[in-house]
């Protein structure tokens, strides 16, 4: 089983730890992802997991593409691969058809979730609990996943958490999923899945490969710490001061630009939620405020804080773009919460309900239908 990946830099690189990997020496991939059709071949690699789980690892989701990622510390590699474990309640058939959640990591950790984990009991139980079929995936990065001090390699995909919901919505019926309801969550890194979910619907009719023939939209997104934009001219002109415009341009001569999800929106987008552990420069959160980047040495003396990529100033601009384009939108279209304590950021601070309940409030009314009596009473649906 593979380990997490632990990050091993401290330096003025780690305001922006979120767009790099920070890889562990000696960590390599384990044997390739396997490659399954049928649900024969998915229960031959089921288990169970406690008396709650039941669990496939290893699981290759699209082609199953190979690439390696490269920590700015050290010389060594790590090989990665689009592969997924998948988690289900065990006390619900595999012929039911569940709703499906899809977590994206943050940086310096794999797609797997150790059951002792902390992230574990914060994301994988709740879901069960709730109803939910979860999928946790490996996915390339178009920044973190260059190699860093080398020439960047512009064709690096940012597209795999949207690929891993159409490869998903084909297999559904393998997997005992309902491929209307599927959602993100993400954190940090896995935050590019919210720009995934806002970007255009990646399907293709004409495609070669069946699962891009189907939507890669989703129901709803939760985003942790998120990174909205990785657009260089974007970020500068919006976010940074421009006293520190040469120090940016210097530090981000090679920036990929895979994107932004804050160019994306419409009002034809899903609902989000999004939690941050700070307040935005401006506290009355109508406008951004542009920061200085940290001294050389990490240290920040301006009382507004400094630029980095989870600042929450990037959820408020995805925020106010939104409004820009719908001021009469619904309330429950941006679920946005700040100054948000570590323990509360998968879970709702004044109702202590997971973050799984607003999937369950965002579900078909199909989905809706079939929650369980639990899952209507923990999460206060109708």
């Amino acid at each position: 089983m593979r380990q997490n990946i632990q990050p091993r830099f401290r330096s003025f690189l780690s305001p922006i730890c979120g767009l790099l990997l920070a890889a562990a020496s000696g960590i390599a991939a384990a044997e390739p992802c396997r490659k399954i059709g049928t649900e024969s071949e998915l229960s031959s690699y089921t288990q169970a997991q406690g008396a709650q789980a039941t669990v496939a690892r290893d699981i290759c989701y699209a082609e199953g593409t190979e690439w390696n990622e490269k920590s700015p510390a050290g010389p060594y590699d790590v090989t990665l691969d689009q592969r997924f474990d998948f988690y289900r309640p065990a006390s619900l058939p595999s012929s039911q058809r569940l709703p499906l959640i899809i977590w994206a990591h943050p940086n310096g950790m794999t797609d797997n979730l150790p059951q002792q984990g902390d992230l574990y009991s914060k994301l994988v139980t709740p879901a069960l609990a709730l109803g939910f079929a979860f999928m946790s995936v490996e996915f390339r990065h178009p920044v973190a996943s260059q190699r860093y001090g080398q020439p960047p390699d512009l064709d690096i995909p940012n597209t795999d958490i949207a690929r891993a919901v159409q490869w998903a919505r084909h297999r559904s019926g393998m997997l005992g999923i309902d491929g209307t309801n599927i959602f993100i969550v993400g954190q940090s890194r896995g935050t590019l899945g919210l720009m995934n979910a806002l970007s255009k619907n990646l399907a293709d009719d004409q495609s070669p490969f069946p699962y891009q023939t189907k939507s890669s939209r989703v129901r709803a997104v939760y985003a942790v710490q998120a990174q909205t934009s990785y657009e260089k001219d974007q970020v500068k002109q919006t976010f940074i001061h421009p006293d520190s415009w040469p120090a940016f341009e210097q530090l981000y001569a090679n920036f990929h630009q895979p994107g932004s999800a804050i160019s994306e929106i419409t009002t034809d987008d899903p609902p989000i939620a999004m939690r941050y552990e700070r307040m935005p420069t401006d506290p009355s959160q109508q406008t951004v405020v542009p920061l200085h980047l940290p001294a050389q040495n990490g240290s920040c003396s301006y009382p507004e804080g400094c630029f980095d990529f989870h600042h929450p100033n990037f959820g408020l601009k995805l925020h106010l773009a939104f409004k820009a384009l719908s001021p009469t939108q619904p309330a429950s279209k941006f679920d946005m919460a700040y100054n948000v304590p570590t323990e509360f950021l998968y879970v709702d601070q004044a109702s202590n309900r997971p973050y799984a309940c607003f999937f369950a409030k965002n579900l078909t009314l199909e989905g809706s239908a079939n929650l369980s009596a639990y899952t209507v009473e923990a999460c206060g649906t109708k």
